[in-house]
């Protein structure tokens, strides 16, 4: 094969696809990927196709979803460096009644942050937060909160001493710990900052808290503005259609809801819904559903529409196609718990007496007394996370404890190519919202260096590869009947990629 083209001379397509036709059954996966980019570039139709596909369109096909990621890069790229500073001084604390705080834990995601802390600031408004950064990141988000820190935002930057138990030892990890420890780590430091941020929040005179991550993104379950009642009316007609929700109870705004342009809209219309008596929006613990998307990128038609013209053509920021809240709009049924995973929960801390509480229990439902069981049905909620997958190159960005195991290339091809049977764009207002509340040239410099670089790839492939013990027990067990639905439907799939365990070898 890497004698098939000599000079400018081509080799016939039909003769290639004859050499491929009788190669295939003797052929890894990873040569049959490069002999199927040999035919794109030895042929000028489908090489004016697949251009075609990469910047225009959209595709529900998982193998080029993947194929898409195993490409090589288009030229060198460097991840973007971020300077390392010390945190400028804190602004002065805003209203705890009108604004929004969060509880981040942070490791590696930079790249994610200046999306996330734009949308947040402007749709919540978030105007308070406590950040910690994992001790194995290699990079310091100090450069970005302190730009937020210049327009308003309070951020205290804690380490892990400020919130870990005294009597605990805390020990680093060496990098090749095995992956129970570092998960367990993980966990332990999720529960002890949570609970210690929230209590700090609480004396500080704060009220709504946010505990999502960088990948996710608070939003309302609903349109809203001018395409409310006509999305309503549709919404409205398919549960009364379907006999089984019957017993359910459809969430009905008490008025036209915002949408995400509107700056600092979800804090008011929390209000206004618990004034209006609205039962969802009335305990201190508001349980919030997450729907997972994939890695399936809309055309580029269908994303300009959502981003203001001068943001567009501007270079000194990540083109409009690595901002993830526009660019994947593709996503899991709603009420599929299996794929969207268990809900996350904001807590009004004004409300709760965090230091007589018990110990926080877990992000989805962490004070059981008080929060709701984190299965939450999409017909009754007011408020949803967009959890973001996000392309290969970012799910891999860093060194995640779970590499290997929660976290693989299996994984992440998994999320990727099985979440796309819905499209929706109710998140996707935010960024003309900001650019009009801050202005195109305030805008541009807040959102410079978002996403990675346009080119960039990982192609290293076979160090985030599931743990060879877990794949064999995969393959060779038989299929566990168990409760935890995400691990059955992953092994099925897994098995169903692989086939049996004598197959490993040639996939």
């Amino acid at each position: 094969m890497a004698h098939a083209r000599s000079g400018s001379s081509r080799l016939p397509y039909h003769a290639v696809a004859s050499v491929l036709l009788l190669a295939a059954c003797f052929m890894t996966v990873s040569s049959l990927l490069q002999a199927l980019q040999l035919v794109e570039t030895t042929n000028p139709v489908a090489s004016a196709l697949h251009r075609f596909r990469r910047t225009q369109a959209t595709t529900t096909d998982p193998a080029l979803i993947i194929r898409r990621a195993l490409e090589p890069p288009t030229q060198p790229q460097e991840l973007p460096s971020w300077p390392v500073e010390d945190p400028v001084p804190n602004p002065p604390k805003a209203d705890g009644n009108s604004t929004f705080s969060a509880c981040l834990l942070v490791m590696d995601d930079n790249h994610r942050l200046m999306e996330w802390m734009a949308y947040h600031y402007h749709v919540l408004p978030l105007r308070y937060m406590i950040v910690v950064v994992d001790p194995r990141s290699k990079t310091s988000p100090s450069s970005i909160f302190n730009e937020w820190r210049r327009k308003g935002v309070y951020i205290e930057e804690w380490t892990d001493r400020d919130f870990w138990r005294k009597e605990l030892k805390l020990l680093p990890i060496p990098d090749d710990a095995v992956l129970q420890i570092k998960r367990d780590r993980h966990r332990g430091r999720q529960k002890y900052f949570y609970r210690k941020c929230m209590i700090n929040l609480k004396e500080n005179n704060r009220t709504w808290v946010a505990l999502n991550d960088s990948d996710e993104y608070i939003i309302y379950n609903h349109k809203g503005g001018d395409s409310y009642e006509q999305w309503n009316k549709k919404r409205t007609d398919r549960f009364l259609s379907n006999p089984h929700h019957k017993i359910k109870q459809l969430l009905v705004p008490s008025k036209v809801p915002p949408t995400t342009a509107q700056q600092g809209g979800m804090i008011e219309y929390i209000r206004q819904e618990q004034a209006a008596g609205i039962s969802y929006y009335q305990s201190p613990c508001i349980g919030i559903p997450r729907t997972t998307f994939g890695a399936d990128e809309s055309s580029f038609e269908t994303t300009i529409k959502y981003i203001p013209e001068r943001l567009a053509k501007d270079s000194r920021i990540a083109p409009a196609s690595q901002l993830d809240t526009i660019r994947f709009r593709k996503h899991a049924g709603r009420n599929d718990f299996v794929k969207n995973a268990l809900g996350k929960v904001i807590m009004d801390v004004s409300r709760i007496d965090m230091a007589a509480s018990p110990k926080f229990m877990s992000l989805h439902r962490p004070i059981k007394s008080i929060c709701a069981t984190p299965w939450h049905n999409d017909w009754d909620v007011g408020l949803r996370i967009n959890h973001y997958l996000g392309s290969w190159e970012s799910y891999t960005i860093r060194d995640d404890c779970r590499k290997g195991g929660e976290r693989s290339w299996e994984q992440w091809e998994y999320k990727a190519t099985t979440n796309g049977e819905y499209e929706d764009d109710i998140i996707q207002p935010w960024l003309k919202g900001f650019v009009k509340a801050e202005g195109e040239e305030e805008a541009t410099r807040l959102l410079a260096k978002a996403g990675l670089p346009e080119g960039y790839k990982n192609t290293n492939i076979d160090a985030w590869r599931l743990h060879p013990d877990k794949l064999n027990a995969i393959l060779t067990e038989p299929e566990v009947v168990s409760n935890d639905g995400k691990r059955v439907a992953f092994d099925r799939w897994v098995r169903n990629k692989y086939g049996t365990r004598s197959d490993l070898a040639n996939a």
